[in-house]
């Protein structure tokens, strides 16, 4: 079986174990009564073929998180406007510092805050921005290892789970993000993804089709062995959220020494083990990428509304 899967992606042959599951998971929500599971299930069955033949998103179907085995260890709320104790400009160096992404400058302007307490990074084109004419965005990180501003200490943690919600920014060209990182995947090698990693927990493709069948989804990555010529990525596939360009979704990560569990909304996504999985600290990225699709938004400006960040260790 191996030999026959072998010229699939590592996604299409998980979406083919997958389909295998489903009737056990039938049979258990039949003697539950509980009806709505069986037809969400018949959804994911009919996905899951798809996903192996096609490579087409799946609608998360499998288990609920256990909450109960994890304690609140930190969190922002954001209700206090911006914690420059724990946040900082990410490859932006200092609260007034613009520095040019891709397709956009990044600079701290384009944070702002909602009356009842939401962070919102906005993508906007500016006639008189700080780096003049052109499109403008913003990243933000909590690694405690580069200070920019008085007072900053940042935050990391080795293992947990690890959630964001959050409303998406609507149109092409745009590709909000919520990831975890070390400052290990900087170097020649990471030996895998031991010693450093890229964990993207959210992210999305720049297209924005509303007719198209991946529209209102969302990506998992894996990346390790630094960003040079050693650099190996996994994609776990296309992942179905709730209108998320409309409603708040909560997507998440939990990250043990044996592996990394994704979720939606708290709904187990993917599972992975990819490049050996990231033994030290990973601290916190939020960003909002732009590529040269951007001219093409109708949106703008458009905003990524973030809720919460939380982090939780296992008890």
């Amino acid at each position: 079986m191996k030999n026959v899967l072998s010229f699939l992606a590592t996604r299409q042959i998980v979406a083919f174990y997958g389909i295998f599951d489903i009737p056990s998971m039938m049979f258990k929500a039949l003697c539950d009564f509980d009806f709505k599971r069986i037809g969400a299930l018949f959804v994911a069955l009919f996905q899951l073929f798809g996903a192996f033949i096609l490579d087409t998103p799946i609608t998360p179907y499998k288990d609920k998180i256990d909450m109960e085995k994890f304690s609140l260890v930190w969190e922002d709320n954001f209700d206090n406007g911006f914690d420059t104790t724990h946040w900082q400009g990410h490859y932006v160096y200092g609260a007034n510092d613009t520095q040019l992404r891709d397709t956009a400058w990044w600079n701290r302007d384009q944070v702002s805050f909602t009356d009842d307490g939401c962070l919102k990074i906005t993508v906007e084109y500016k006639e008189e921005g700080p780096k003049g004419a052109g499109y403008y965005s913003y990243g933000m990180e909590t690694n405690p290892n580069k200070q920019y501003d008085e007072g900053y200490v940042g935050y990391e943690q080795l293992y947990g789970y690890f959630e964001i919600r959050c409303i998406l920014p609507k149109g092409a060209g745009i590709n909000p993000a919520f990831w975890l990182l070390s400052d290990g995947m900087f170097g020649d090698t990471t030996d895998g993804g031991v010693t450093g990693a890229e964990v993207d927990v959210l992210e999305t493709k720049t297209d924005y089709d509303p007719d198209s069948i991946e529209f209102g989804t969302v990506i998992h990555t894996i990346h390790v062995d630094s960003y040079d010529e050693a650099h190996k990525w996994e994609n776990q596939g296309l992942y179905y959220a709730d209108d998320p360009y409309n409603k708040f979704n909560t997507y998440g990560v939990e990250w043990n020494e044996n592996e990394y569990i994704f979720y939606i909304n708290g709904v187990e996504t993917a599972r992975t083990s990819f490049g050996g999985v990231c033994q030290v600290p990973l601290y916190l990225i939020i960003s909002v990428g732009v590529d040269e699709k951007i001219q093409g938004n109708e949106y703008l400006p458009a905003s990524m509304i973030v809720d919460y960040v939380r982090c939780y260790q296992y008890k």
